[in-house]
């Protein structure tokens, strides 16, 4: 699936919530960095993400995927209690004075070829509002590419655009390896470029449990290595 992206905020606080999904489980997961997978079932997950340096800046996130067949929709949402820096540039830039921030994000997921060989494609389109904007609708389009190098190790690539309002349209890339030594464990070391202001890297680890439950924890910066950040999410899978 693709993922709630709050290109507004990363402009303040650059990295965000980013990564892969084990592949014998499709899209389980609410980091960014999407797979060009269906998800092969209805899934709702739950995220948690937290700076090291700034304890009150905490950010919710949940989403619900369901597979239709050959496409896969989702529908998220993301609350996110800013830190007393990110309250005055948000104040500063935005004139809005709230603590909190939240968006919903709709989205599709559509197959570009059959699955053959190596490689994959997808396409991914998703709207968002932005409740506390005074332009409150934003989208974005990304192509994805997935390659199986080997049995254990797959490449990721996703690039596409960002349009909220009259703003120009911000470049959405990144690229991802996946590691699994197991059906059941996955690493995932990525680095992305979201806007100018937010070009970051994560690792994550990921343990599916009797394929119905997976949990994820994951390390993050940017590459200057000032916006330090924990997080962590759990996947429930339902037939």
């Amino acid at each position: 699936m693709a993922y709630i992206k709050h290109t507004s905020t990363l402009a303040r606080q650059p990295l965000a919530l980013f990564g892969l999904c084990l592949s014998v489980t499709a899209n389980a997961s609410l980091l960014d960095l999407d797979d060009p997978g269906i998800a092969e079932r209805c899934e709702l997950q739950l995220g948690w993400q937290q700076p090291r340096s700034d304890h009150s800046a905490t950010t919710l996130k949940t989403a619900a995927t369901c597979n239709q067949g050959q496409w896969e929709w989702h529908l998220g949402f993301e609350h996110q209690h800013l830190g007393v820096e990110n309250q005055l540039l948000a104040f500063e830039s935005q004139t809005n004075s709230s603590n909190n921030e939240q968006q919903t994000e709709l989205g599709i997921k559509l197959p570009l070829h059959a699955d053959t060989g190596p490689w994959q494609s997808a396409l991914a389109i998703n709207l968002q509002h932005h409740h506390q904007d005074n332009h409150p609708i934003a989208g974005e389009v990304l192509g994805i590419m997935g390659y199986q190098m080997a049995r254990d190790l797959r490449l990721y690539s996703n690039l596409g655009f960002y349009q909220h309002a009259a703003q120009s349209p911000q470049l959405i890339a990144g690229v991802a390896i996946a590691l699994a030594p197991s059906e059941d464990q996955q690493w995932v070391g990525e680095i992305y470029r979201k806007a100018s202001e937010a070009h970051a890297y994560r690792l994550a680890y990921q343990w599916l449990l009797k394929r119905q439950l997976q949990l994820e924890f994951s390390l993050g910066n940017d590459l200057m290595g000032s916006a330090q950040q924990f997080g962590a999410d759990i996947t429930f899978f339902f037939k």
